[in-house]
């Protein structure tokens, strides 16, 4: 049985420095779409913390907010710790994939505005579009691919077992698999290695936002596990669904054998937006998956419906 979540809403990143994340993201033809900014700290049991505090930007790509959007976040409380993952092989969340009519453009705009080029751009397959890949003001990788507008079209988890990651996409967060397993080729210019790697992946689709989530098992360096993630660890952290019943779901994620970081909890986003019900918990390889529920939307003039 299935969450009865609706879509994949956003998928959250943490920065150092949200001024300068924003901008470098809209060099990439991101928009600040709304902004999150409880005004005092809160009970951040749910996000394995003990009190919880940040400032946030909901960026939108060409699609708007029926797109995959992404929740960059700075946090006050606590304050942002470490760095993103040293290795491309390391299980969990990896990085956003957009696509982009103007490629060379953005990987300008890109180093312009505090970022960095690893690789590219480059044609990874024949037939494909180019792609190329940057690291933003923080060091996390972001995929570019050429392509007719501005979008967050995947976003890439490594997994350590494809086949079984695959059933729990499919199964308990109810996407559909677009493609059967293959064997792929990470090129070296892309991922900083020494050589090609070699790696297995699938993709399922989110009827909802028309977004996909892309698994990865990497054979060639193999994946090279470590401790779970903190909430407020900089990188990629969490992917959000939308539902309308958070406590149903919860039942449906604990019968597929996961642990909720907390029971299903209230939090606030920011004083004038409604009240939110939420769930945090680990998948198949430690990526933080998230559901969230409106819970006081009589405010639908913040355009927050589908919160």
């Amino acid at each position: 049985m299935a969450v009865g979540a609706s879509r994949i809403y956003h998928v959250n990143s943490n920065c150092t420095d949200l001024a300068r994340s924003a901008d470098f993201y809209e060099g990439l033809g991101l928009r600040r779409a709304l902004r999150t900014t409880p005004s005092t700290p809160q009970p951040g049991a749910a996000l394995g913390l003990d009190q919880v505090a940040w400032d946030a930007w909901m960026m939108s790509s060409d699609d708007g907010t029926d797109g995959l959007v992404l929740d960059l976040l700075r946090w006050t409380t606590p304050p942002p710790t470490g760095a993103p993952p040293p290795t491309a092989a390391r299980p969990g969340l990896d990085r956003l994939c957009l696509t982009t009519p103007a490629l060379d453009a953005v990987l300008g705009a890109a180093v312009d505005r505090g970022g960095s080029v690893r690789g590219g751009p480059l044609v990874v397959e024949p037939g494909r579009p180019r792609t190329a890949m940057v690291l933003d003001p923080d060091g996390i990788a972001v995929e570019l691919v050429e392509g007719e507008h501005t979008s967050i079209a995947h976003v890439v988890v490594n997994v350590t077992d494809l086949e079984r990651s695959v059933a729990y996409y499919r199964d308990v967060m109810g996407l559909r698999p677009v493609d059967a397993a293959r064997a792929v080729e990470p090129p070296a210019a892309l991922h900083g290695l020494g050589a090609d790697g070699a790696a297995r992946t699938a993709s399922l689709a989110d009827g909802g936002s028309a977004a996909q989530v892309r698994l990865v098992q990497w054979l060639d360096p193999p994946a090279a596990a470590g401790a779970r993630r903190a909430a407020n660890q900089v990188g990629l952290f969490r992917m959000a669904w939308s539902t309308d019943d958070c406590r149903r779901d919860e039942a449906v994620v604990r019968a597929a054998g996961c642990a909720p970081f907390a029971p299903t909890s209230p939090l606030s986003v920011g004083d004038d937006l409604p009240l939110l019900r939420v769930l945090f918990w680990p998948g198949p390889d430690g990526e933080c998956l998230e559901l969230i529920e409106v819970i006081d939307d009589d405010q639908t003039d913040h355009g927050r419906e589908d919160w």
